[in-house]
């Protein structure tokens, strides 16, 4: 994929950075006034999760302080900047939690969004609170992905730490506390927590007494334009060279991720294809009724990150690498054939959940069914079906998007998945019945937190357009195929 990069002797200020940091590692680069990189100004230090069978999932949060330390003495000392930074965004992988004394000193790791160990807090919440409406206010389902069952998981099975916790953060308002001196939890990433309500930004009374938790010990929702001067902090003493500029409360990356491809306005919908897979759109209108196999995340005052998601979108293109036996040497001229080629009714129909379901049913407990095979079934059918089931996935969502906030004007789409098969494009095209680019952003997510660190760097400023890759046409001939397949789909999902 081509880099969006400026030369850094063609920037044009203001400079921000953005930061990211994600489930692999943390990104730090600068940018200039158009949201493109300047030269070479980016750097990565990884990490890795600690996991065990037992469903644990953390990091430590000030390993990654360190990292941002580290990644931001690269880009600001590697070489003179070319302009002033003017304003600093940053992003975390959704749903992080950590406990944080009296001292500001982290009590736990970060328990991320992939630690299942409160699943029976979810299962005794459920059973006590009106799920359905809480969907509703909040925007959130009731996982265990989400703050309220950990808090309680803590309170049940670390009472010693839950006691002397003073503020339950989200990774990115620690690192802000660590930082700065003063934790900043921007209005995104509390959404997320799945406990504030999603028109008027407040925690929810309800679910703070099911989990035993004082509001006073979560932080309060800051938008975007609550932004903080680094000038007299300890950030500013370490790095000079961003002591004009203001640090954006955190955000989660589905909505960076968004602003990172282009999908800014409530008329585009933004398309993930990586490991996982998802559809969000940025809403300013009102949601009267939210499809309940939505997640409606508030933004700021104004804005609404509708959307939903899937757990596995390349991971069906990976299983199908590794367990039906594809030839090594299959290129990609190869399978763009295979996805332009007719449908045909003889496709194997495939409800791919190989790690559940959570849009739009949000079944953790399904699994992967394939039908309509026979003996002479190749792969190359299977590959299609599995694809195909892919494909129904992003089309039950985007139904649910429909009755949220209209039809689309434009669709663009970025991920690792499509990149690697690019004719996949034209089963999503055509059963979504739009036409789709396929936008070129390396890092787009740290490129999201840019822009909207920009907002408040050069308000009123219009970024530059990511290119596009490659634009599909639907097959019009084709919809009638995919709403037929997913009727077929809902009905073997329901047994899966």
């Amino acid at each position: 994929m081509p880099r969006f990069h400026v030369p850094a002797e063609d920037a044009q200020g203001p400079l921000v950075v953005g930061i990211d940091i994600g489930s692999g590692g943390t990104r730090t680069a600068v940018y200039d006034v158009s949201g493109r990189e300047v030269g070479a100004l980016h750097h990565k230090e990884t990490h890795a999760f600690t996991v065990g069978d037992d469903g644990t999932s953390t990091l430590d949060a000030d390993q990654v302080v360190e990292e941002i330390r580290t990644s931001l003495a690269a880009v600001l000392t590697a070489a003179p900047l070319p302009g002033q930074v003017r304003a600093i965004g940053v992003d975390t992988f959704a749903s992080s939690l950590v406990a944080v004394d009296a001292e500001g000193a982290a009590l736990t790791p970060c328990i991320t969004y992939a630690d299942t160990r409160c699943l029976a807090q979810v299962e005794r919440l459920a059973a006590s609170l009106d799920v359905d409406g809480l969907h509703e206010r909040t925007g959130a389902r009731l996982h265990s992905s989400y703050t309220a069952p950990r808090l309680a998981w803590l309170r049940e099975t670390r009472p010693d730490v839950f006691d002397r916790t003073e503020r339950f953060m989200a990774l990115g308002e620690y690192v802000a506390s660590q930082l700065l001196g003063t934790a900043a939890l921007g209005t995104a990433s509390a959404a997320w927590s799945g406990m504030i309500d999603r028109r008027t930004g407040q925690y929810v009374p309800e679910l703070l007494e099911a989990v035993g938790v004082d509001v006073s010990a979560l932080g309060p929702a800051l938008d975007p334009s609550d932004a903080l001067p680094v000038d007299g902090t300890p950030l500013a003493a370490e790095f000079p060279q961003l002591k004009d500029a203001v640090w954006l409360p955190v955000i989660g990356d589905g909505l960076a991720a968004n602003l990172g491809i282009g999908a800014l306005g409530e008329g585009t919908w933004g398309i993930s294809t990586a490991t996982s897979g998802a559809i969000r759109q940025l809403l300013s209108t009102e949601i009267p009724s939210l499809p309940s196999g939505l997640w409606a995340y508030r933004v700021d005052q104004q804005r609404t990150l509708v959307g939903s998601a899937m757990s596995d979108c390349g991971r069906v293109l990976d299983w199908c690498r590794h367990e039906l036996q594809m030839p090594s040497d299959v290129a990609k001229t190869d399978t763009t054939a295979l996805f332009s080629a007719p449908v045909s009714a003889g496709t194997p129909l495939v409800v791919p959940f190989f790690s559940g379901e959570r849009g739009t049913k949000w079944r953790g407990s399904s699994r992967a069914l394939f039908a309509n095979i026979g003996a002479s079934t190749t792969w190359e059918d299977m590959l299609r079906g599995a694809m195909e089931g892919v494909a129904l996935s992003f089309l039950r969502i985007a139904d649910q998007m429909r009755e949220a906030g209209g039809e689309p004007e434009r669709i663009v789409l970025s991920g690792g998945m499509t990149g690697a098969i690019p004719g996949w494009l034209h089963l999503l095209s055509d059963a979504l019945g739009m036409p789709i680019d396929h936008v070129a952003v390396s890092r787009s997510t740290m490129r999201g937190a840019a822009v909207l660190a920009l907002e408040q760097a050069a308000p009123g400023t219009s970024v530059a357009e990511a290119p596009v890759l490659t634009h599909v046409e639907p097959v019009a001939a084709h919809q009638d195929y995919y709403r037929e397949r997913l009727e077929r789909f809902e009905k073997l999902a329901d047994l899966a």
